[in-house]
């Protein structure tokens, strides 16, 4: 139907993006370096350091949606800021390296920065240096003076693991530090396909978990968008010709739009071949609901009523039952009500759900589109 490609602005997470903040507090090529063009990469800043648990606490602070308390599971995984008490970083921590972050959360920061994440072509040139004959990004021979690596032990805490404050190590011949070891680093890149179990970008740089050999500047690593691990970091680039890359909240929105359908009818599925109990259904529903949106199938419930009483303004026979039959239904409903949400978040419940009932009336024609309305 022609609202499908539509649903993804349904997801309540994009609040965070939708303030539209860039940190104008700050220079945005403070503490970065220019790369010189080559090899077809037009020239670009990166940072000298990994991002650090005092700067994403800046971004937390000025965007309350990606404090752990509200951010959804769905987009940043259980490791979420693992480590952290509430909105605070472990005590003497404020210059490591920000870890357990998912390849959406690292976005929304650099975006929130008014930067960007460096592709893998971008990273690679910036880590090798001038000479880009680097095995590691200080040279060719291994050393645990020049980086973080070989720390992991059956004792490790993944909650605050052994990584070092950024800038402990000398930086390498564009003085930037830690291009290889103390923590992996989000690329721009994403695989060219979904992997059975979700989406992937890549990572590179090694970490302090790794050996030697896994420092390889050449070395290609990859994990899932929306988890975090104790192992993986990121920096920001600044794109001197100003090219924009997709926005964070269209990337984000559009993938979680897919897993919910799927997710959606997979459980449908489930019930009309007899496999779950309608019981259950519901019970898988409200997690499914709760997981992508925060909100409970209770309370889809009560969209649905406001549903039926606007469109039998415009049809008295109409009848509709819940729960919906098609998960169009059921996305469509959240789209509206989580667009108003999010631009109307100062207002009331009865204040949103009135302004809802207008989107409603305004939208009517997308609901008949759908078989059975």
């Amino acid at each position: 139907m022609k609202n499908t490609n539509r649903i993804y602005n349904t997801i309540i997470i994009t609040i965070a993006i939708m303030l539209g903040i860039t940190n104008s507090n700050a220079d945005v090529h403070e503490n970065m370096v220019l790369i010189p063009a080559k090899d077809g990469i037009d020239e670009f800043y990166i940072d000298k350091y990994e991002v650090t648990n005092a700067e994403y606490k800046q971004f937390i602070d000025a965007n309350p949606i990606w404090q752990k308390e509200n951010v959804l599971l769905s987009i940043v995984g259980n490791t979420y800021l693992l480590g952290w008490q509430g909105n605070m970083y472990p005590k003497g921590r404020e210059n490591h390296p920000v870890i357990n972050i998912s390849w959406y959360a690292a976005k929304a920061y650099a975006e929130w920065a008014g930067k960007d994440l460096p592709t893998q072509a971008q990273w690679e040139l910036a880590a090798k240096g001038t000479k880009q004959n680097m095995k590691y990004a200080w040279g060719n021979t291994d050393s645990k003076d020049n980086a973080n690596y070989g720390r992991y032990n059956p004792k490790v805490s993944y909650r605050i693991p052994p990584t070092e404050a950024v800038g402990t190590y000398m930086p390498n011949e564009y003085g930037l530090y830690d291009m290889t070891g103390n923590v992996e680093e989000w690329c721009l890149d994403r695989l060219d396909v979904d992997d059975i179990h979700g989406r992937y970008h890549i990572i590179r740089g090694g970490s302090w978990f790794h050996s030697a050999e896994e420092l390889d500047i050449s070395r290609i690593s990859q994990h899932p968008s929306n988890d975090g691990m104790a192992t993986v970091g990121f920096r920001c680039v600044f794109v001197v010709d100003g090219t924009k890359t997709t926005n964070v909240v269209t990337d984000m929105t559009s993938w979680l739009s897919k897993e919910m359908m799927t997710s959606f009818e997979n459980t449908f599925n489930s019930l009309q071949k007899g496999k779950i109990s309608k019981a259950l259904f519901e019970k898988k529903m409200d997690h499914l609901i709760n997981y992508f949106t925060g909100h409970s199938l209770d309370f889809e419930g009560r969209l649905n009523d406001e549903f039926c009483k606007t469109i039998a303004e415009f049809n008295p026979d109409f009848q509709h039952e819940f729960p919906f039959k098609r998960t169009d239904h059921r996305l469509l409903l959240w789209k509206y009500y989580l667009e108003i949400l999010i631009e109307h978040n100062d207002k009331s419940l009865m204040e949103i759900l009135n302004i809802y009932r207008e989107s409603l009336k305004d939208n009517i024609e997308d609901f008949f589109v759908v078989e059975g309305c």
